[in-house]
């Protein structure tokens, strides 16, 4: 008996215990729902006093008036009336017809603008030494032309060939070409000073030499006559013979006596 008295209280307690434990966890669960629900009015109420602030501050904000646009005035432009021609009398049945423009306006132009008449140049003619030579400055020779024999040259103090003739000269004297031709070339030459060298044509050259203050260019065409420049004071390989014309012609660059074809020289008049 006092067993089941035992057991019957431990029940109780039991259920007590468990009550307990119940009614704390609905006091619980009911704390929590009425939490939530009075956080979820609150959050409406904010939500629908925000709203209506929103509505308010749009009610109140004023609308801007519109201005009128207005226009640019378009001018109307008043149509223009051409004067009336009058009829012109003709009788002609000719007058009705257009007149054709001439056959040369007519005719198709050329491209690219009219037509250039093309004027063929005659190549110049081809030089021909005539075999004769005038004096290119009157003058005394001082050395003669010799390729034969040796003759002596007072500056160099020594005996050599001679392939020119030195003709005295004084400084500034004018220098004419000894035959027609074209300048081929200019140098200035250790020995000769200034140089000239015109083909006279049939492969004969003429050169000058000791010159200044030239009257032309490289490929200038010249008349026998035609003065090419002045002397120049001599070389120094010339200074003791003092201011003269180096005067030289060759035959395919071959050097010749130009005395055979000077006046005065027997080999020249024949």
């Amino acid at each position: 008996m006092k067993e089941r008295k035992t057991r019957g209280l431990a029940g109780q307690k039991q259920m007590i215990v468990a009550s307990c434990m119940m009614l704390i966890l609905v006091t619980c669960l009911t704390g929590l729902f009425i939490a939530r629900k009075a956080e979820q009015k609150n959050r409406d109420a904010e939500l629908a006093k925000n709203s209506e602030k929103l509505s308010e501050d749009v009610e109140t904000e004023p609308i801007q008036a519109v201005d009128s646009v207005i226009l640019p005035e378009v001018k109307k432009e008043e149509p223009k009336v051409l004067p009336k021609e009058e009829p012109v009398e003709n009788n002609d049945m000719d007058a009705e017809t257009k007149e054709e423009p001439p056959a040369e306006e007519t005719a198709a132009k050329p491209v690219g603008g009219p037509a250039v008449e093309v004027i063929e140049e005659e190549p110049p003619a081809a030089l021909s030494f005539s075999g004769k030579l005038q004096w290119p400055i009157e003058g005394n020779v001082l050395m003669n032309y010799s390729m034969d024999s040796s003759i002596y040259f007072a500056t160099l103090d020594q005996y050599k060939y001679n392939p020119a003739m030195i003709i005295e000269a004084d400084e500034g004297s004018s220098i004419a070409a000894a035959a027609a031709g074209d300048i081929v070339e200019i140098r200035d030459d250790a020995q000769t000073g200034l140089t000239v060298i015109m083909d006279i044509g049939d492969g004969y050259h003429a050169i000058y030499g000791q010159l200044q203050d030239l009257n032309f260019k490289e490929e200038a065409h010249l008349e026998a006559g035609d003065i090419i420049g002045t002397v120049a004071k001599p070389s120094k390989y010339y200074s003791l013979e003092g201011t003269n014309l180096y005067f030289a012609l060759t035959k395919d660059d071959e050097p010749v006596n130009p005395m055979d074809f000077l006046p005065g020289n027997n080999a020249s008049e024949e």
